[in-house]
């Protein structure tokens, strides 16, 4: 999933007015405020999930209500969607595939690539979107994009120039081997990649699991379908171990920056500061990367389905 996520170990992500959508330790320890002892109460009472409960518990309604509608209000989404356009102008003016991995029910990312990526792939819950069938409205998405790329485009240009370029709906799970483990749409014709120019991976790769070696797994999967020469593009938050959203909380890996370069670096990407093959920008502990995979691996190949 893509998780936009509340952080427990400090009041670095904003939290929304809706109290399904706060962290359990939004209330500060030791407060004598009756009302925010009782919603610190009622917020302990929410019930936690693991990462792998995601499969049945993960509302992707809820989910795009509680983060998507409000994104300004969320320091998380706020600080990616700023940073998103110009962490894209790293990549090259063209790219032939990219694959938004993990990406929920989301769909800002193919919207921001529209003209960059020729044939996006996606994964989760975006067939409904691709065919114009989605009744969520992402129009205010749009024109904050719009505003920091400094376009003209109307948001409806926007959609329909992304929509054009999606080529297929793949069902992932980063912790197999074989991370594209089906697909559960596509266009005719379409050939899936094994591996792509790009991959984005927004608020998923923590998200996995609970633990450091799920997390090194996740991403030994992700980096996986990057073709040598490749590039990675991830969003996160360090030091959250949980995030709630529609009356419930998913538990996570509390990431630390060490732990995220050592694990990209222990796949083959660039992770050397100052170099124009990486980039990593952290604001209030919410990051956003860009990494090249070295050149010395195999070259890509394509599934027939």
């Amino acid at each position: 999933m893509t998780p936009s996520p509340t952080n427990n170990a400090s009041d670095s992500v904003k939290i929304l007015d809706d109290p399904k959508n706060k962290p359990v330790d939004a209330v500060q320890n030791g407060s004598s405020n009756p009302a925010d002892l009782e919603t610190k109460k009622a917020e302990e009472n929410i019930p936690i999930f693991k990462a792998k409960d995601h499969a049945t518990e993960f509302d992707p309604i809820e989910y795009l209500e509680g983060f998507y509608v409000s994104h300004k209000e969320d320091g998380a989404m706020q600080t990616v969607l700023f940073f998103l356009p110009g962490i894209l102008y790293r990549l090259p003016d063209k790219v032939e595939t990219l694959l938004d991995l993990g990406a929920g029910p989301t769909v800002y990312i193919p919207i921001a690539v529209r003209h960059r990526a020729k044939n996006v792939f996606t994964s989760d819950y975006a067939q409904g979107w691709i065919q114009g069938e989605s009744k969520f409205d992402w129009t205010s998405i749009c024109k904050w994009l719009a505003n920091i790329e400094s376009t003209s485009e109307s948001p409806e240009e926007m959609i329909k120039e992304a929509r054009k370029n999606m080529r297929a709906v793949l069902k992932v799970n980063v912790h197999e081997d074989q991370v594209i483990q089906d697909v559960e749409f596509k266009m005719d014709s379409v050939v899936i990649p094994k591996q792509f120019d790009v991959v984005t991976c927004i608020f998923c790769l923590e998200y996995a699991g609970e633990t450091l070696k799920e997390f090194k797994k996740a991403v030994k999967g992700a980096t996986s379908l990057i073709k040598p020469g490749g590039y990675l593009i991830q969003g996160g938050v360090l030091h959250a171990d949980e995030y709630g959203f529609g009356g419930k909380r998913f538990s996570s890996h509390p990431l630390t920056r060490e732990q995220l370069v050592n694990a990209l670096a222990e796949n083959g990407m660039c992770t050397t500061d100052n170099h124009p093959d990486f980039r990593l920008i952290i604001n209030l502990e919410v990051f956003l990367l860009f990494s090249k995979r070295r050149c010395e691996f195999h070259t890509q190949a394509c599934i027939e389905v």
